[in-house]
């Protein structure tokens, strides 16, 4: 089986969560922090089902059960690729729409080893008669409408792609490099972690070496916002640790003088 390999980005796209009805990611069948209403890429190896796929749970804050309708719009697709979504059943590739009465969270049991209104999106890039992979490159673009009666549409897109990239690769593209560099007081990290990662911090080590700063990431998030005004001026190397292995070093400076100018010169 190909080895699982997945990398997200999150893009900036229209439409918004209601208040009665949000969306949380999930990984390993784990809860990993809300998503919203935008547009989401999925880039990487295929699973042990040769899949790339995106799951979250479809959130009801209200008091009583509400419908949600959910419409799949296939914008583009390698031609022999497959797709497909679960949402109260899973359907095969040709079924486009589906309604679902979710049931208020305040009464499900959250001890359940399942969560009954989960929602995931599949991308098969393989030969359904010889389960043989296509080429690297095979994509898909594919819109979720997502719309509770007389509501507005909260609509999610996802753009999926096969590769088979390197870690270091793969992560270069869910994670920024430092800024602002030079810091003075905050560097940041902007930010999306794959499916498959359980833990995941940012360590800076001085020229010497010696780790001074270690945070760890919330793998819901998307931003890293890391304290550096205690480190003395000069050049700190910054290293990504996912699933406790290195996948990822980069530099960055710490100057107080240089962005104290850059601010009078902006100012």
């Amino acid at each position: 089986m190909k080895k699982f390999l997945l990398s997200l980005v999150l893009l900036a796209f229209a439409g918004m969560a209601s208040a009665q009805i949000t969306f949380e990611r999930i990984v390993n069948h784990e809860n990993v922090g809300e998503v919203t209403p935008g547009r989401y890429e999925i880039i990487g190896n295929v699973d042990d089902a040769y899949e790339l796929k995106f799951a979250m749970n479809v959130i009801n804050n209200g008091e009583n059960a509400v419908s949600i309708t959910c419409e799949k719009t296939v914008i583009s697709i390698t031609e022999g690729a497959g797709n497909n979504f679960c949402f109260g059943n899973c359907f095969p590739d040709n079924v486009t729409t589906t309604e679902v009465m979710v049931d208020p969270v305040s009464t499900i049991d959250m001890t359940l080893p399942y969560y009954p209104h989960e929602f995931s999106a599949h991308f098969k890039p393989y030969d359904p008669m010889t389960w043989e992979l296509m080429p690297e490159g095979t994509e898909l673009t594919v819109q979720y409408t997502f719309k509770e009666r007389d509501g507005e549409p909260m609509i999610f897109e996802f753009y999926f792609r096969y590769e088979t990239n390197s870690v270091e690769e793969n992560y270069s593209n869910v994670f920024s490099n430092a800024y602002p560099n030079p810091a003075r007081d905050v560097v940041s990290f902007d930010y999306n972690m794959p499916f498959d990662v359980n833990s995941a911090s940012v360590a800076i080590y001085n020229m010497m070496g010696q780790e001074v700063v270690r945070q760890d990431l919330n793998l819901g998030g998307s931003r890293a916002d890391i304290n550096v005004s205690d480190l003395n001026e000069g050049v700190y190397f910054y290293s990504l640790i996912v699933n406790n292995q290195t996948v990822k070093t980069n530099k960055f400076v710490v100057s107080k003088a240089a962005v104290a100018k850059l601010e009078e010169v902006f100012a």
